[in-house]
């Protein structure tokens, strides 16, 4: 991406050698080019098309609004925190939901496409999740179940001892289904995309697509009986529920998070 400064170089270059009604196409074009550059540089922005095709903003940049604390009315005091257009989670407990707690949209959704940013630090540990339900009683630890994209450090994190299991790696179906990628690189931004179509899940990764889960198969079956969610009533067939940001107990940092509902 060439930067502003570079551009106004090039047009006063190229403008000395040019008549006027050139150096007037290249000073719209010039304009045109500021524009756009501003326009994606800038996070937490819809353009114009996704305004219009349905797109909606779950994070402004700026506050904090749309979102409460897990079975709770307010947003957490402390751990999350809103820093440069970004929305962290400043934790360092090291368990799950054992810092600040999980924080969730106000909205359920049931058929959506959502995408968001995301950054881990080495050894890290978060996660998106949806079909949230806050059923009654609230856990005792822990974060309440629901679907997870998993975000992990791959190659880093430990894990009783062992090697991480591929369907506990990112953009797996946290502990159900596994998402076909090599380990993340950590440290960095990474974009994310999850699509529910009724019983049809697809996970997104920079851009490549690398889970896709038919909720009437066997497979998906054996997979949530070979979970942690076994004996959660239901876990196959939640239709509705909040997005979720977990505290895992280690910093992460999300951006961009936008999420457009689709009719069946």
């Amino acid at each position: 991406m060439f930067s502003a400064k570079y551009l106004v170089e090039w047009y006063r270059n190229l403008s000395e050698f040019c008549n006027k009604q050139t150096i007037m196409k290249l000073t719209f074009l010039l304009l045109l080019l500021l524009a756009q550059l501003s326009h994606a540089q800038r996070p937490n922005i819809l353009t114009t098309g996704e305004r219009r095709t349905g797109w909606q903003l779950l994070f402004d940049g700026k506050t904090t609004t749309g979102w409460r604390g897990a079975y709770s009315n307010s947003f957490p005091a402390t751990g999350w925190t809103v820093v440069d257009g970004e929305l962290r989670g400043e934790l360092s407990n090291g368990a799950e939901s054992g810092d600040s707690g999980d924080i969730v949209t106000l909205k359920k959704y049931r058929d959506f496409d959502l995408v968001f940013e995301w950054k881990l630090g080495k050894g890290g540990n978060s996660g998106v999740k949806y079909f949230i339900e806050e059923r009654q009683p609230k856990p005792d630890k822990g974060s309440q179940a629901g679907y997870e994209y998993q975000l992990i450090d791959d190659a880093n994190y430990i894990y009783n001892g062992v090697p991480l299991p591929q369907d506990l790696k990112t953009a797996s179906i946290y502990d159900v289904v596994v998402a076909e990628k090599p380990d993340v690189a950590i440290g960095k931004w990474h974009t994310s995309r999850i699509v529910v179509r009724q019983n049809q899940i697809e996970h997104w990764l920079d851009g490549q697509r690398v889970l896709v889960a038919d909720r009437t198969s066997e497979a998906f079956a054996k997979g949530v009986a070979d979970s942690k969610f076994k004996d959660y009533p239901g876990f196959g067939q939640i239709r509705e529920g909040h997005i979720l940001l977990q505290d895992h107990g280690h910093s992460v940092a999300f951006k961009n998070l936008k999420i457009k509902e689709i009719t069946p």
